[in-house]
């Protein structure tokens, strides 16, 4: 028994004095294959001292797990998968270990390549699923714990890290958004103009001063800072379809992008566009699917709310979108923190779009602007026009034959005018004759 633990001993001082020694700018995976050589308990070992807390030790035992394949990668990723059964992580120190997993996955069945370890910019950090689970135990921790995790990425700089930051700017925690308005100096590239453009349209005039500063520091680094508050971040992956739902009588529509490199791997954002109050009513989306799964969530969502989805191009898709966020900002509206991680599935249009309803409509009758009052009483809105409650409960007639109508008995159905400048009912034989 003595000997086998002083064998187990000496093992384990060898793993030690290999990722002491180990230069990763040398041949990090003939390193690996000293361990892979040494046995499962030296795998083991290996992989509890990359979930270790220092960073310099963890980095190069990350490497060395990286670069490990086949029964050796295997066996990594059953050691790892034992210990965080038991061992509390951070949200940071959780998506790092997940991209350690799928690597060690991924080298075990010999469907990915020996690399350097894992880090945070890993391609983790470009799926939104993954950011928001991030984001909500970030959310869950205190003040304190959340300083600590966001420090070791402030100070690091690298470009990667912004998307995790963009995720903790949708708490909208003052604290938060003070230390990345602060942090956001180090990050000496253009990428970073989108969060500090977000920073600078916060209430907290502390939080605007330090993002003031930070943009300041950027121009001295050298960043183009004249598009502050024109950029914005869009994905690259190539649109797969861009659908909007017909506006309904209050003028709320779902606009959905779905994009993807190939059809094995599609993100989709969807969002649900309120005219009259709120800008952006609902946001949600899904990634890591197929394009078949991507058809059967568009089955679903059309069955469950009756709306008919149509085709439209990627620019009105934008453009409505924009105008969503753009009206709620204005209306002073707190954006949705899960709008924040999937608008980029959306983007910003590059020109101008004619839009097909009105942010802020007001009554063509009267111009009195509608409140969701009146969609409550009986106003109505149709494409761009609309009739506030008071003028939709006067005297009405079919546009079509003439028959005077009432709105509370009579099943009428509005549409635009053929300018689209005011709302026309027609009565219900006329409606079906028209498509209605």
């Amino acid at each position: 028994m003595a000997k086998q633990s002083q064998d187990a001993g000496d093992m384990w001082r060898r793993v030690d004095e290999l990722v002491e020694g180990l230069d990763l700018a040398g041949d990090v995976a003939a390193a690996a294959e000293q361990v892979a050589a040494l046995g499962r308990e030296a795998v083991a070992h290996l992989a509890r001292t990359a979930l270790g807390r220092t960073g310099v030790r963890r980095e190069r035992a990350a490497a060395l797990l990286g670069c490990l394949t086949g029964q050796a990668a295997r066996w990594a990723c059953r050691e790892v998968e034992r210990q965080i059964e038991t061992r509390p992580l951070n949200p940071t120190e959780h998506m790092w270990v997940m991209a350690l997993l799928r690597r060690l996955d991924e080298a075990a069945s010999g469907t990915g390549t020996a690399a350097a370890g894992p880090d945070l910019a890993d391609p983790l950090l470009d799926d939104e699923t993954e950011l928001l689970l991030w984001r909500d135990e970030f959310a869950a921790l205190g003040h304190a714990e959340q300083q600590s995790i966001l420090a070791p990425i402030l100070q690091d700089g690298n470009p990667a890290f912004l998307r995790l930051l963009e995720t903790a700017l949708g708490l909208q925690i003052a604290a938060v958004d003070g230390a990345i308005a602060d942090g956001l100096a180090r990050f000496a590239t253009s990428e970073a103009l989108p969060l500090l453009r977000e920073l600078l349209r916060r209430p907290d005039p502390v939080v605007r001063k330090r993002a003031r500063a930070s943009l300041a520091a950027l121009e001295r680094q050298g960043v183009d800072i004249r598009g502050v508050f024109v950029a914005a971040a869009e994905s690259v992956e190539p649109v797969r379809a861009a659908l909007a739902s017909v506006p309904q009588g209050d003028g709320r529509m779902a606009v959905i992008v779905a994009r993807g490199h190939t059809a094995s791997c599609v993100r989709f954002a969807a969002v649900v566009l309120d005219p009259v109050e709120a800008g952006i009513a609902n946001v949600w989306g899904e990634s890591g699917i197929t394009e078949a799964e991507f058809r059967d969530h568009l089955a679903d969502y059309t069955e469950t709310t009756e709306q008919r989805l149509v085709n439209v191009d990627l620019a009105t898709a934008q453009a409505l979108v924009a105008a969503a966020e753009d009206y709620a900002r204005r209306q002073g509206r707190t954006l949705s923190p899960d709008y924040l991680v999937w608008r980029r599935c959306f983007g910003r249009p590059k020109q101008p779009v004619a839009l097909p309803i009105v942010f802020g409509p007001a009554c063509s009758r009267c111009g009195a602007r509608l409140r969701s009052g009146d969609l409550l009483r009986g106003g109505v809105i149709a494409g761009r026009a609309a009739l506030c409650a008071r003028c939709a409960a006067g005297p009405l007639a079919c546009v079509a034959c003439g028959r005077p109508l009432n709105r509370r008995t009579d099943d009428a159905l509005a549409r635009p005018s053929a300018n689209g400048a005011r709302v026309e009912f027609l009565c219900r034989r006329c409606g079906r004759g028209n498509g209605g």
